[in-house]
């Protein structure tokens, strides 16, 4: 991937955003918020297999203290249909997190470095991942700010959507070369420690057109819904615009015999005034994470129309809160 580093494209503002967070300055944990996560996602095609992986760390803190890290790591091959995850809850004792610079680690997960020279490590039964990333491209700032209100939190959230990566992967006990792009997210918030008053969907899209695009759809308990969409393009000019709520596409419903949550698997996408209009469809379909509560974290695949021109993609599906009606 011949792409400029990411550093090279952080002196100057990009078109339609107005950063409220520092990319570099924010990466390490701030501990005077009760929630800090860094969360990656990857996706490769090694020999003959559609592989992807998921690494998401969270640090708690109360009044300033963190007191433990929720780590979660998954690997699926969509082309087998294997599907492995681990999720622990580590207190202080037994995990780090450092505020000065970026090392979040547990016994079985790590994330540290810089943009440079990014390292993500995890063991899960059956698989591991072992992968070294560097950023390259343009950062994506949330609603064009990175900071935006949802169900009642003030969120600060920053992307970067194209990680180059190397590495290795073991999927269902063999290993395979990682090479390809990661997708890293940044986000911390002051909020009540456990589950979440309403619920949200989130989606990293890929596409093959060259945008990449966050999309947030969050549901309050009140039935209200806020549904949008931050697409940054190749030259990193950003566009936030409406989104379609996903209740309206929404089928395909699995029944968790875990948890007992109600998630839908495969999605209609439409944001109106960018003529977009993709299918999201997760499989397997049964990718969930039992942390301090249950969610969905699945890689999917996209495909679709934007502006009269067919594209084909792929995604990872977060679901996060009451997903039980």
């Amino acid at each position: 991937m011949n792409v400029p580093l990411l550093t090279a494209h952080l002196t100057t503002t990009p078109e339609g955003a107005v950063p409220a967070v520092d990319v570099v300055a924010d990466l390490a944990c701030k501990p005077r918020y009760t929630l800090n996560s860094w969360f990656v996602i990857g996706h490769f095609e090694a020999d003959g297999h559609t592989l992807d992986y998921l690494v998401h760390m969270m640090a708690l803190s109360i009044r300033g203290v963190v007191i433990g890290v929720d780590a979660a790591a998954s690997v699926t091959d969509e082309t087998t249909g294997w599907y492995g995850v681990r999720s622990n809850f580590h207190p202080f004792l037994r995990a780090g997190v450092r505020s000065d610079r970026l090392l979040v680690r547990t016994p079985n997960c790590l994330i540290a470095g810089t943009f440079d020279d990014l390292r993500v490590r995890a063991r899960i039964k059956g698989a591991s991942i072992d992968v070294a990333l560097r950023a390259v491209g343009h950062p994506l700032y949330n609603r064009g700010t990175g900071r935006f209100d949802m169900l009642g939190m003030d969120v600060r959230q920053y992307s970067i959507p194209t990680m180059e990566t190397t590495g290795r992967l073991v999927v269902d006990g063999r290993e395979f070369t990682a090479s390809g792009v990661s997708w890293f997210d940044r986000q911390w918030q002051k909020q009540p420690l456990g589950p979440p008053s309403g619920r949200w969907t989130w989606m990293d899209l890929n596409l093959s057109n060259g945008w990449r695009v966050s999309l947030w759809d969050a549901v309050g308990a009140d039935g209200r819904t806020d549904a949008w969409v931050t697409v940054v393009d190749e030259t990193g000019a950003h566009t936030v615009a409406d989104l379609v709520p996903l209740a309206h596409g929404a089928r395909d419903y699995w029944l968790s015999p875990h948890g007992g949550s109600r998630f839908p698997t495969r999605w209609l996408v439409g944001v109106p005034d960018l003529d977009m209009e993709l299918t999201v469809e997760s499989r397997p379909r049964g990718q969930t994470i039992q942390g301090l509560s249950e969610r969905y974290e699945g890689a999917s695949t996209v495909r679709g129309v934007v502006r009269g021109e067919r594209v084909d993609g792929y995604c990872y599906v977060e679901m996060v809160g009451d997903w039980k009606a």
